[in-house]
């Protein structure tokens, strides 16, 4: 009787969608850890990562790659991806909820600015404070937990798996990082101007900062909303990878 045994295939770093990821990972490596990070770059490194993402997911739906992963040599990294990639997704969900609240109360900020409502502005703006240092103590309780590290000869797909998830957490620590810092910027700080005005009775005529603040949120939220489905992906493809 013949025996058949499945052959351990999967992507070398050589692999052009190895190289490409490989090439993108090194990009956000010094984005994430710059202390130059702004909104406007913050928005773009999370597209970035999302192109990770959808770069690995490529990888993981394609059959030789799918029969090496599901060879029982290389189940135990997508039983771990598996496990890591639960944490990741709670940590996206909630900064991702934290956002969807921040939002709705600049929006009620917003009507009260433009009603002249001094004292409501002035309360809300402390909320606001309060919400933003919330949100970055839930993502650093998070950021704290300790995530498995494979053992052994790990192929190029397990590496890229874990850098990318190890971006992914630095990243979503650093969008509530800087909402706080424009918070609590004495100089440059959006809401600390906001009070200002309030106190010289000349709110309407900065209106649009509270404008630029939603739409840093709302433009926050929709990216973490897209990187949150880019990662679902991810664990669907390896999910299939469990049923072959």
């Amino acid at each position: 009787m013949v025996c058949h045994n499945r052959s351990i295939s999967l992507p070398a770093s050589s692999h052009p969608f190895v190289l490409k990821a490989e090439e993108e990972l090194h990009k956000l490596k010094a984005q994430v850890g710059s202390r130059s990070l702004t909104c406007e770059i913050m928005l773009d490194t999370i597209k970035a990562v999302g192109h990770v993402y959808e770069c690995i997911n490529d990888l993981l739906c394609m059959p030789s790659n799918q029969n090496g992963l599901s060879h029982m040599q290389q189940r135990r990294l997508v039983d771990l991806e598996l496990e890591e990639s639960i944490k990741l997704l709670d940590m996206c969900s909630t900064s991702r909820d934290n956002l969807n609240v921040i939002k709705y109360h600049v929006r009620d900020l917003e009507s009260a600015i433009r009603r002249g409502e001094s004292e409501i502005i002035k309360s809300g703006v402390l909320f606001y404070n309060q919400l933003v240092k919330k949100a970055n103590k839930d993502v650093k309780k998070q950021v704290t937990r300790k995530s498995e590290a494979m053992a052994g000869d790990v192929p190029a797909i397990g590496l890229l798996l874990s850098e990318t998830r190890d971006i992914t957490t630095s990243l979503l620590h650093c969008v509530f990082s800087i909402l706080l810092k424009q918070t609590e910027s004495e100089k440059t700080g959006m809401w600390p101007l906001v009070s200002g005005l309030v106190q010289k009775r000349r709110i309407v005529c900065k209106k649009e900062i509270q404008e630029d603040i939603l739409d840093v949120v709302e433009a926050l939220e929709i990216g973490l909303e897209s990187l949150f489905r880019q990662m679902i992906q991810c664990r669907v493809s390896l999910l299939n990878i469990c049923c072959l």
